[in-house]
């Protein structure tokens, strides 16, 4: 079967001219019992993108890659530097960060549908990256799907730049 994967590459932001005071953040850390509703979100959220085969078709499998991320399949869940948006009590907005070969890694960062343009994604970036700064982290990576330039266009205005091996 031929895969349906888009080729991704890899993106960096230096955190260490960020300030390294204490931010309180106004987003919440994730916890386990937001898996369901994040696997709901993720869905969601990758319907129709260059990014759907992360989510896969049903709610179980976006459920069970959420899962993962919490279980540490993407390298140890830094949870105190994911963060999520609410409306109410459902998630609209997520970042996940993980630990990867001992550097931060957003592993995901996705928006509800019918909350995109509003900055939630960009706010919750910039929580993560701060509370990384604070915690003596000197950057943050990402992989990033070069058929999804909303994504890598948003990532750039931040402040990360295209990763380029020595």
């Amino acid at each position: 079967m031929e895969s349906t994967q888009s080729a991704r590459f890899r993106m960096t932001v230096n955190l260490s001219k960020r300030s390294t005071r204490s931010l309180e953040s106004e987003f919440p850390n994730p916890i386990n019992d937001d898996i369901p509703a994040l696997g709901e979100l993720m869905l969601a959220a990758y319907r129709g993108t260059p990014n759907e085969a992360d989510a896969g078709q049903t709610v179980e499998s976006a459920t069970a890659e959420i899962t993962r991320v919490f279980d540490g399949e993407y390298g140890h869940p830094m949870l105190e530097a994911s963060f999520v948006a609410r409306n109410g009590n459902t998630p609209v907005a997520v970042t996940l960060v993980t630990s990867w070969r001992g550097e931060p890694l957003l592993a995901y960062v996705f928006t509800a549908p019918s909350h995109t343009g509003h900055g939630l994604a960009r706010s919750l970036i910039e929580a993560s990256m701060n509370a990384l700064a604070v915690q003596g982290h000197d950057r943050l990576n990402l992989a990033v799907t070069e058929d999804n330039p909303r994504a890598w266009k948003l990532y750039e205005i931040i402040g990360f730049q295209r990763f380029i091996a020595n």
